[in-house]
């Protein structure tokens, strides 16, 4: 036991994985979808100041309804722990890809900002995952996600034309 450990600790792929790979999922996950936020709220403030304001909205309203459930109702968030890690990385995965449908699907064309409510959504799924979770039960969030993102973005391509 004791040299199967050292080998692991010595191994330049467990470096790898634990110093690069790892922190780049559990970063890029929230950036990525945070990215994608700003530019439509920006996009949104470009056609107009009622648009900007309805798009900033869209941001806006998950995160303080999340937000809400977590100062008030944290035992909702936390039942999201007890989903089977594999169950929840596949319906990450899922929504990742069906977010990434609604941005190029709906993208800027809607008046109503259901892009952005969706991108808001997820990503106070992965912020209060974070905050609400044990460290193993919110990795299955991120990386289930970022797969749904990666997949999407391998088969066709970035979602908005920037």
């Amino acid at each position: 036991m004791q040299e199967q450990k050292s080998v692991e600790v010595g191994n330049w792929g467990t470096w790898l994985v634990n110093t690069v790979i790892h922190p780049f999922a559990v970063t890029a996950t929230p950036l990525f979808v945070l990215v994608l936020m700003i530019y439509l709220v920006y996009y949104a403030f470009l056609t107009g100041t009622q648009q900007g304001i309805r798009s900033f909205s869209g941001v806006l309203l998950p995160l303080i309804l999340v937000t809400f459930l977590y100062i008030f109702q944290r035992d909702l968030l936390r039942n999201m722990g007890k989903i089977p890690t594999t169950v929840s990385f596949l319906i990450s995965l899922i929504i990742g890809l069906l977010v990434m449908t609604i941005v190029r699907v709906i993208g800027h064309s809607s008046s109503i900002p259901i892009t952005e409510l969706v991108l808001s959504g997820s990503f106070s799924i992965l912020v209060f995952s974070y905050v609400s979770l044990l460290e193993t039960k919110m990795f299955s969030y991120y990386y289930g996600m970022i797969s749904g993102f990666l997949i999407y973005l391998f088969f066709f391509g970035f979602p908005v034309n920037l």
